[in-house]
């Protein structure tokens, strides 16, 4: 049935939405959710084949600048089509949109709803430096982090850190820059990759954390200012990159430890809209520890749907109606996956295993050859 609501003549009007991020997955699922509410959907992207243009939800679409290489007028188009068309509630996506929006957010906000955090607070989460300042003070546990701010500093740092390490990017998502090193030589090397590739200031260079070993974790929320209104929680089976990257099989779980952590770092910004604040579970200790903070849509966020969640129809109706009946309950134990990705992890998986194995037959033949030999030896001394 139509999400409706009644005008001032008696008439019932149909609510929409705008999406952006059409070509990716996480827009597609947005896409589905709201549709399949009835809520009137248009979708938008810079790449005319864009997946969410094909959907059957999707009922009006239309091409925009692209919001990596021209920021502004991706803003301007996005502003002018919702001035010319009656657009209820907006919804970016991914980081770079959402980033975007939110900092230009009183230009959109005269013409529709707009419900994300401003600016300002978007970015304390976003940077993973200053999240792991946040959580420090408030006693959550996080790796051990090394910031540096000069390239002179690079050296005194690789002999000083115990490895394996990981260099992370401030400002990225996803695995976007991310490196595993396990030497300081290597250190050095791609440290200094890393700040050539993106270009990077001293100020923008990458954070460097101790390898926390475990499985992974993500606790998504709404927040309606300041209070929490939803939340759900799912374990990562596999991810893609199979070094760290996106969950491509997840299973839904339960973890109170994580869960309070995530509303503690939450209610201290006094957070409003959706977010996904991501754990490790230490497998030496068998205790969380914080890896990051999502202040967006999540690349998972159909297995918190699957199990009960729909936080893209609950966004969408705390922005027009101010506020929503809070969700905690849902179905533990349902497992979804991103097909194609899953089937890059696996496949990476066995080709890992399958060098392994060949390196422990080469091994064991080469320890064959040689206890022949000895004993070889050892009959000839015995013989002769």
């Amino acid at each position: 049935m139509p999400v409706c609501i009644k005008s001032y003549c008696g008439d019932l009007t149909i609510m929409s939405v705008l999406i952006t991020n059409a070509s990716n997955v996480k827009g597609l699922v947005v896409t589905q959710s709201l549709g399949k509410k009835g809520v009137e959907i248009t979708t938008t992207d810079c790449e005319y084949l864009s997946a969410a243009f094909f959907s059957r939800y999707s009922k009006h679409h239309f091409l925009c600048a692209s919001p990596e290489r021209t920021q502004l007028e991706f803003v301007n188009s996005i502003q002018n089509h919702i001035k010319r068309n009656k657009i209820d509630v907006l919804m970016p996506i991914n980081s770079t949109e959402t980033n975007l929006i939110s900092k230009y957010k009183e230009k959109f906000t005269p013409f529709t709803k707009v419900p994300f955090e401003d600016f300002p607070k978007m970015m304390q989460l976003h940077n993973k430096n200053e999240v792991m300042k946040l959580a420090s003070e408030l006693d959550i546990r996080i790796p051990g982090t090394y910031e540096i701010n000069n390239a002179t500093d690079i050296e005194k740092f690789s002999k000083e850190m115990e490895y394996p390490v990981v260099i992370k990017l401030r400002n990225a998502t996803s695995s976007v820059g991310i490196s595993y090193v396990y030497s300081a030589s290597e250190f050095v090397s791609k440290y200094k990759q890393t700040i050539q590739k993106f270009n990077l200031k001293s100020s923008e260079y990458p954070i460097v954390q101790e390898y926390i070993p475990g499985s992974g974790y993500g606790v998504s929320m709404l927040y309606n200012q300041g209070d929490i209104r939803a939340s759900f929680t799912h374990k990562r089976l596999r991810e893609y990159p199979i070094t760290g990257g996106p969950s491509t099989l997840r299973v839904s779980v339960r973890n109170q430890e994580m869960e309070n952590a995530a509303r503690k770092i939450l209610d201290h910004v006094n957070w409003h809209g959706v977010a996904m604040v991501e754990f490790k579970l230490d497998e030496r200790t068998n205790k969380p520890v914080l890896i990051e903070v999502n202040p967006r849509f999540w690349g998972s966020v159909y297995q918190a749907i699957a199990a009960g969640v729909n936080f893209p129809y609950l966004l969408y109706e705390m922005a027009l109606y101010g506020d929503v009946e809070p969700v905690f309950n849902y179905k533990v134990g349902v497992k979804t996956r991103f097909l194609l990705n899953d089937f890059r992890a696996l496949s990476a998986i066995l080709t890992i295993q399958a060098i392994a194995l060949q390196l422990l037959r080469n091994f064991l033949n080469s320890m064959k050859k040689i206890f022949i030999m000895m004993l070889f030896q050892l009959m000839m001394r015995y013989l002769l």
